[in-house]
């Protein structure tokens, strides 16, 4: 079964998270070695006429058709970047709501988030956008969540931070669409042409793995391993990507067999032992950079985890 996917660039788009997309796309129907995408770009400009559309960069796409000749989709990608938060066009939001309720999807690329927020389809959602445009975000729509995760999952609406971030975004909606199976093919396609180092491509798997489990499960996750030094609260975390605390334990408690908080802690913990194994900084240097209030509190945590108080795990480690 092919996919019908439609491309709108607005004037000023990201071209990186353009151009991966694109690539997503043909690189998913050249592994399945049949057309499972047909993309189909359109020009999001407010005059039916401009074919052209220019990037932030400068860079111009001939685009195939203009927004006023969208027939149908099976998901709408926006790539919108500067001018994102003035932007505005009723026909455009028109369009992306009579799709969205209509049972599409949809996908922003880069800064879609402002137009989508504007269409009124982000409410009871959660979002993300570029990180320098998070404060403007926050001014024009203050009662619309912002997640901290390199994109997010919403109910047949899915949002990322812009630039290589598409590309883990796509990979989602793709595994979704034809299994994991096909996203780790095409993840080695991509480590080839060096777009991510192995250790980048092997942690963005083990996300969209998760993220294929549950979407609020990974986007937890995600936001736990970028937040080491600085904890959140479970109850952060749960308001953060839309969820219940009561939700986010018994996903925890379904996929990990523990709770949020102690697995929160046990990442934590990895991380002051490689410090311990790796560095010679002081304890207590390493407690306040993985998030602990002393270094006698960790190593009691520590202790209970790998059986040995960090200072004697140093030891051994300068022997060896």
């Amino acid at each position: 079964m092919t996919k019908n996917i439609a491309i709108v660039l607005l004037p000023g788009f990201a071209l990186t998270s353009f151009s991966l997309t694109v690539e997503a796309f043909s690189v998913a129907n050249l592994l399945a070695k049949k057309d499972i995408y047909k993309c189909t770009i359109f020009s999001g400009a407010s005059d039916p006429l401009e074919s052209i559309v220019t990037s932030s960069n400068g860079m111009k796409i001939q685009t195939d058709k203009h927004i006023s000749q969208f027939e149908r989709a099976d998901l709408i990608c926006l790539c919108a970047y500067h001018g994102a938060s003035r932007f505005h066009n009723d026909s455009l939001h028109q369009l992306l709501k009579r799709h969205y309720t209509s049972g599409g999807s949809l996908a922003s690329l880069s800064s879609g988030s402002f137009i989508f927020a504007k269409a009124g389809l982000l409410k009871n959602n959660t979002c993300t956008v570029t990180s320098e445009q998070e404060e403007v975000f926050r001014e024009l729509y203050p009662n619309i969540p912002l997640q901290e995760s390199l994109y997010t999952v919403g109910n047949r609406i899915f949002t990322c931070r812009g630039g290589t971030t598409a590309l883990d975004m796509m990979m989602y909606i793709i595994g979704m669409d034809f299994g994991t199976e096909l996203t780790e093919q095409i993840s080695v396609r991509f480590q080839a042409d060096k777009i991510r180092t192995l250790d980048e491509i092997n942690k963005s798997n083990q996300h969209l793995k998760l993220r294929l489990k549950s979407p609020a499960l990974g986007a937890a996750v995600e936001i736990m391993e970028a937040n080491i030094e600085e904890p959140y609260s479970i109850e952060a975390i749960s308001e953060m990507i839309g969820t219940s605390v009561r939700q986010l334990e018994l996903l925890f408690r379904k996929h990990f067999q523990t709770t949020p908080n102690k697995y929160y802690l046990k990442l934590r913990l990895q991380r002051v032992l490689k410090l311990v194994e790796a560095t010679l900084l002081p304890l207590s240097e390493i407690a306040n950079a993985c998030g602990f209030s002393s270094h006698s509190y960790m190593g009691q945590c520590f202790r209970k985890e790998f059986g040995d108080h960090p200072s004697a795990i140093r030891k051994r480690s300068d022997a060896s």
